[in-house]
């Protein structure tokens, strides 16, 4: 059995897209477990429990994206770890002109579509909380899906 990681320093990608990739990586054959998470502490306590914090996860930063599988060998955790690489690339939504297209913040993204109601927030549990804020504030409908938030947070938004 092995365990292999891949840590991209200062990559962010929504826990959705997240989610999804480790999905998609569970399907071959050889693959046993996968984790696709931000490097916060959390997230690797959550690692150590399943057997899955390898010493490049353990190492990796709040801000970082770790991609972890646990295989038969050590084909198939290279197979999997290079696939997950390809479907993060392929999350990136593209303009006519083919250039990526992405708000930078929350702000960016309401004067980018004025008329848009939801917002989504799903971003470090750290960040939530001002997010959600500023979304409530623009009288925006919120789905808040971040882990960490303080309950105190959560039960002020309601």
């Amino acid at each position: 059995m092995v365990v292999a990681s891949r840590v991209k320093s200062s990559e962010y990608h929504d826990s959705v897209a997240l989610m999804l990739v480790a999905r998609v990586l569970l399907d071959p054959p050889g693959v046993l477990d996968a984790a696709v998470v931000m490097g916060t502490a959390a997230n690797r306590e959550i690692l150590a429990g399943a057997g899955l914090l390898d010493t490049g996860a353990e190492r990796a930063r709040p801000d970082d994206l770790v991609i972890v599988v646990k295989t038969e060998d050590d084909e198939a955790a290279t197979a999997a770890l290079d696939e997950a690489d390809r479907r993060l690339a392929q999350r990136a939504e593209r303009t006519p002109g083919g250039q990526a297209r992405r708000p930078r913040s929350l702000d960016s993204a309401i004067a980018a579509t004025p008329d848009a109601n939801p917002a989504v927030i799903s971003v470090a549990g750290q960040y939530a909380a001002r997010e959600t804020r500023t979304a409530l504030l623009h009288g925006l409908h919120v789905l808040l899906f971040s882990d960490n938030v303080a309950l105190e947070e959560e039960i002020a938004f309601k």
